[in-house]
């Protein structure tokens, strides 16, 4: 009896040291299977509710597939609205860039002027700034087509993923069901608590943090059309890109707004930034309780440190994706405790 023990343990082992082995083997197909997955899985937890309002008329493929179409008729026009005032302001701020830097360089030698009246000297950390400053500029913009090959290259893998989320929406009950049935008996309650609550929580996340994205977003190029902010679309798409990254997002997209704002003066600079406090405030105060009250009951410290966590692990990726995997993991334990 011990000896069968040890054998079965044994075998055991073998059986996880060979599935590390392979699992490294074919990490980059396995890492591109689980971003399709991922893709399908958000598409059908934002089209879940529109899919469950058609299924009480037609049935669950035609409800899937007109969900689905509702969703992607609504991003199609959004990207066609979007896309050529976008890239046609982002030209203009590229050709604006070097007079950015210049003003800039231009404010720093005023400071280093008051600052050598007093016999406290910057030279070489101006020096030392502009050039790496110069440098990267360079860089950015030469690396920019390579970005946009690898970005379209992530499509090309990721159009799998509509395809996928149809099959997940039409066949979840019973995907549900013969996931249900290979769990004991024993935990099979309290694992379907956790996979509802993980649900749950996750897609009132997505739907919530989009809502809150676009809102946000609109708000803030609104607000700085007001004030006369160049690129005031591109910044307020940049803004809602960058909502999805709490505390950290809306400060790094506030940063490149006023830096192009004080070309016009530091007026019209003040200007930006109260447009872009106020809509914080906004976002702040009245919207993300409204839209995320679950997600906004993580304490900042833990955000924060996930945040960090998933940025050194997967890049600005990681950054996005930490927070719904925090909310996924907190709805799974809450259901499993309940």
């Amino acid at each position: 009896m011990e000896r069968q023990r040890i054998r079965i343990h044994g075998q055991l082992l073998l059986c996880a040291a060979a599935a590390l082995v392979g699992a490294y083997l074919l990490r980059r197909v396995l890492w591109a299977l689980l971003a399709q997955m991922t893709a399908a899985a958000v598409l059908m937890l934002l089209a879940l509710p529109l899919c469950r309002l058609l299924e009480r008329r037609w049935s669950p493929s035609l409800s899937a597939v007109l969900s689905l179409g509702a969703l992607a008729a609504a991003v199609i026009a959004a990207v066609l609205l979007l896309v050529p005032p976008v890239a046609r302001q982002f030209r203009q701020l590229t050709e604006a860039l070097p007079a950015v830097i210049a003003w800039c360089q231009k404010r720093l030698m005023l400071a280093q002027s008051w600052l050598a009246e007093r016999d406290i000297s910057l030279i070489p950390a101006r020096d030392e700034l502009f050039g790496q400053l110069g440098g990267k500029v360079g860089g950015w913009v030469t690396s920019l087509a390579g970005m946009v090959g690898h970005a379209a290259q992530g499509v090309g893998q990721l159009l799998l993923s509509p395809l996928l989320a149809f099959y997940l929406l039409r066949d979840r009950r019973r995907i549900a069901s013969g996931l249900t049935l290979t769990i004991p008996v024993k935990y099979r309650a309290r694992a379907v608590r956790a996979a509802r609550e993980m649900r749950r929580e996750t897609a009132g996340f997505l739907r919530g943090q989009l809502i809150l994205s676009l809102v946000v977003g609109g708000l803030t190029a609104v607000a700085l059309l007001v004030v006369g902010t160049p690129g005031w679309l591109l910044l307020g798409v940049f803004m809602g890109v960058m909502e999805m990254v709490p505390y950290i997002g809306p400060f790094i997209a506030g940063v490149p707004a006023v830096l192009l704002a004080m070309q016009g003066g530091l007026a019209r600079a003040l200007w930006t930034l109260g447009a872009i406090m106020l809509v914080q405030q906004l976002e702040g105060t009245f919207l993300s309780p409204r839209l995320l009250s679950g997600a906004t009951r993580l304490h900042p410290l833990a955000v924060l440190l996930a945040i960090s966590a998933g940025g050194m692990l997967g890049g600005a990726i990681g950054m996005v994706a930490v927070i719904p995997a925090m909310v996924s993991v907190r709805g799974a334990l809450r259901g499993w405790r309940r």
